[in-house]
C-alpha cells in the first residue's frame, strides 16, 4: 500500500514539481483550478489532481492570432514593402501572423487589403503610376499561392472561384480560393476572364457545391447574375460579388451552399481594392 506522503503533497511542493512560484500554485486554489483541502493549517494536494494538472499543462495550446493592434502594424510593414516592390519583406510579414496563428482570411482583409486599398488611392490620386500597383498584387498573388492552406479532415464540399469574361482581375479570385481552402473546401479555381458558357460547362461536368463569381467591373455585374441564374437552373449553388463584403461572410454563405440554391453576396471587399486598375 503506498504511503499517505506519496498519496498527496503540501502546497510548496507542489508548486515545485508543477514549476511555478508558491503564490501562483495559491491563486490557482482560490480560483478552483487546482483542487486542495487545509490540513494542520496548510494546504494539501491530492497526487491525483496534481498529475492531473501536470498533464493538462503538458498539452501544447494553439498559439493565439495577433491582435488587431498587432494586424495594423503589419499592414504597415506589407504597405512599404509592397510600395517597394520589397517581396522578401511581403512574404516574411505574410509568413509572420500565419505563424503566430492568424486565420488566412484574417491576413488577407487586415493586413493585405489595406496596403492595396492604399496603393490603389496613390494611383488614383496621380501619386504612382499604375506599374506600383500591378506589380503589388503580383507579389500578392504569388503570396498567397505559397500560403495556400491544405488543411486535415473531410472537405466541407468543392468550391468553384472565377472572375467572368471582362474581368481581368485575378488577384479577388485568389483571395477567395485561398480563403475557403483554409475552411476545408476543395477548390477550383479559374481564375479570370472565364467565359461564362465555359464556367457553366466546366460545373456540369464536375461535382460542385458551390459557385463563387466575383465581379470588380460595374459593366460585368449584369453579366455574373445572368450567368448565377443558369448554373441555378442547374443545380449549382452561387455566390456573386458585392461591394463591401468581406471573407468572413464569404465562408458563411459557403458554409449554407448545401441548403437549397440561392444567390448570395461574395465577400467583395478584396475585389474592391483592385477594381480602380485600368
Amino acid at each position: 500500500m503506498p504511503s499517505k506522503a506519496k498519496e498527496s503533497v503540501d502546497l510548496r511542493s507542489a508548486a515545485s514539481e508543477i514549476g511555478v512560484h508558491y503564490q501562483t500554485a495559491y491563486g490557482w486554489i482560490r480560483t478552483g483550478h487546482l483542487k486542495a483541502e487545509m490540513v494542520n493549517g496548510q494546504y494539501i494536494i491530492a497526487r491525483l489532481d496534481l498529475d492531473s494538472l501536470l498533464r493538462q499543462r503538458r498539452v501544447p495550446t494553439a498559439p493565439k492570432p495577433p491582435s488587431r493592434k498587432r494586424l495594423a502594424h503589419s499592414a504597415d510593414r506589407m504597405h512599404k514593402a509592397l510600395l517597394t516592390g520589397d517581396e522578401p519583406s511581403a512574404r516574411r510579414t505574410a509568413l509572420t501572423l500565419v505563424n503566430e496563428g492568424s486565420p488566412v482570411a484574417d491576413l488577407i482583409q487586415r493586413a493585405i487589403v489595406p496596403a492595396l486599398v492604399r496603393i490603389g488611392q496613390a494611383w488614383h490620386e496621380g501619386q504612382l503610376t499604375i506599374w506600383v500597383e500591378h506589380r503589388a498584387s503580383a507579389i500578392v498573388e504569388r503570396i498567397l499561392g505559397e500560403l495556400s492552406p491544405n488543411p486535415k479532415g473531410r472537405r466541407r464540399g468543392t468550391a468553384v472561384v472565377a472572375a467572368l469574361s471582362g474581368e481581368y482581375h485575378s488577384l479577388p479570385t485568389s483571395m477567395a480560393a485561398a480563403t475557403l481552402r483554409e475552411d476545408n473546401w476543395h477548390v477550383e479555381h479559374l481564375g479570370a476572364d472565364v467565359p461564362p458558357a465555359e464556367l457553366v460547362d466546366f460545373c456540369s461536368h464536375h461535382q460542385v457545391t458551390v459557385v463563387v463569381i466575383t465581379a470588380t467591373n460595374p459593366d460585368t455585374i449584369p453579366l455574373a447574375h445572368a450567368t448565377a441564374v443558369d448554373l441555378q437552373a442547374a443545380g449549382t449553388a452561387v455566390i456573386v460579388g458585392g461591394p463591401g463584403r468581406t471573407l468572413a461572410e464569404l465562408v458563411v454563405l459557403a458554409r449554407g451552399a448545401n441548403t437549397p440554391t440561392h444567390a448570395g453576396v461574395m465577400a467583395k471587399r478584396p475585389c474592391e481594392d483592385t477594381s480602380h486598375e485600368t
